[in-house]
């Protein structure tokens, strides 16, 4: 399984970025703050008979596919998508990336472990290597997990006492504004506390856009402010990547039924397949969403797809050497992270839905598309 990026304010959200980044929130009655842990409720039944004991086939092992020369290193293969940014800003602080707010511009957050009642926003310019601090996300609470950006803006949301507060700053920095506000869903428990559910946005057409994390449904209003309305069409949606929102499947950040909410396109589903927009993942195959091209992947166990471009594999060479390696599906080219070695552990990679990231020394080596 990926690593969820680091220092999160794991006490306020839970879930990914753009789709269903959005977290769930646990109010109890003798707590000010709002904490994550939403009670589970148990149930005694009596004992069932045990069930007939039946023969089972033998478990399939698989067999790993061997590799006539691991993948060469990345900055090799694709040095434009390989970015360096420095660990901690100016003051010191621990900086951790979260997007890109243009393709030279990477939007990330300084704060404490755990819950930070004012977690920063930082801008790293990669032409320039500097840093720029944008703004402090005031208090109560705001998941810095639900940032998005467009139409020259940074959006996030903030609980406050149980309503949803979309939120709103200049990419240039300034004083954050609220745009809209409304009652956050929530699930009524008395014995354990209630459970409160936050939001997924994006950004564009020159409007905000968000869905609730529990029962969907898209809403808009303008970037500027003003009322808010429904966005026809969308029940039981949520969103997925901008333009895109989609109805929630088994897996974490699946979506099926992808509805463009700019054009009013709809994609078709691939059976038996874990997609983003363009790209699905079969096996040991990737496949165009509309069938016409499918590649076989130089390795194996795919375990992400991110920015609808970026496959994360295994690979093992003859001589019994094993790789973690990006495969790059929009030049069909594969590159080396490091070389696994079974006495230390290699690198934590950090997958987000545009990127991946891993430590490297004092910096983050940051694997994104450079021309999104």
């Amino acid at each position: 399984m990926p690593a969820t990026p680091p220092d999160l304010l794991r006490q306020v959200t839970v879930g990914q970025t753009r789709r269903g980044r959005r977290g769930l929130v646990v109010a109890t009655a003798m707590a000010t703050c709002l904490v994550i842990w939403a009670a589970s409720a148990v149930t005694w039944r009596a004992p069932a008979p045990p069930p007939a004991i039946t023969a089972k086939p033998a478990p399939h092992i698989h067999e790993p596919r061997i590799v006539e020369e691991i993948a060469p290193p990345l900055e090799q293969i694709l040095p434009s998508v390989i970015a360096e940014v420095p660990r901690k800003v100016p003051n010191g602080k621990a900086f951790t990336p979260k997007l890109f707010i243009d393709p030279r511009t990477m939007l990330g957050y300084v704060s404490k472990k755990g819950y930070d009642p004012a977690p920063q926003l930082w801008a790293y310019h990669l032409e320039s290597q500097t840093f720029q601090r944008l703004a402090v996300i005031d208090y109560p609470i705001a998941p810095v997990d639900s940032l998005a950006v467009g139409e020259g803006v940074i959006v996030w949301f903030k609980y406050v006492d149980r309503d949803v507060h979309i939120m709103t700053v200049p990419v240039t920095g300034g004083t954050p504004r609220t745009v809209v506000s409304f009652p956050a869903e929530l699930d009524v428990d008395k014995a354990n506390g209630d459970t409160i559910y936050g939001v997924d946005l994006a950004v564009g057409d020159g409007r905000i856009f968000w869905s609730s994390t529990k029962s969907g449904g898209v809403n808009q209003v303008p970037v500027a402010g003003g009322e808010p309305s429904f966005v026809p069409g969308t029940k039981g949606l949520r969103l997925f990547s901008w333009p895109w929102a989609g109805r929630p499947a088994d897996g974490p950040g699946a979506m099926t039924n992808l509805l463009n909410l700019s054009t009013g396109e709809r994609l078709e589903d691939r059976a038996q397949a874990r997609c983003d927009v363009a790209w699905c993942l079969t096996g040991d195959q990737a496949t165009r969403r509309d069938g016409s091209q499918v590649l076989d992947l130089p390795g194996d166990s795919p375990r992400s797809l991110v920015a609808d471009r970026f496959v994360t594999l295994s690979q093992v060479d003859e001589q019994g050497r094993k790789a973690t390696v990006i495969f790059d599906l929009a030049t069909s080219r594969a590159g080396r992270l490091w070389i696994r070695d079974d006495r230390k552990a290699s690198p934590t990679l950090y997958t987000d839905t545009e990127m991946l990231y891993f430590k490297r020394g004092d910096k983050w080596a940051v694997i994104h598309d450079p021309d999104r």
